[in-house]
């Protein structure tokens, strides 16, 4: 049962999400991570120190850690 809303959750996030261009439309470091789960986050790096969007993620461990989860959804989805 938790694991059907948490998706219901994360899908609801991914479609707000999809419209997002800019750093400054994502509301959580969360939403980029979920927009880009594969790691490249496409230009969002701009000083190239492995930290996207700097203005809402703020340090690699963050990073690493989101996109963990982001796998474990996937592989137990």
């Amino acid at each position: 049962m938790y694991k059907k809303i948490l998706i219901a959750i994360l899908l609801l996030i991914i479609s707000q999400v999809s419209n997002a261009k800019s750093c400054t439309k994502y509301k959580s470091c969360s939403e980029l991570i979920l927009d880009y789960p594969n790691g490249n986050f496409a230009g969002k790096d701009r000083d190239k120190d492995g930290i996207p969007c700097e203005n809402i993620c703020t340090s690699k461990e963050e990073i690493a850690d989101l996109l963990k989860k982001v796998q474990l959804l996937k592989k137990n989805n």
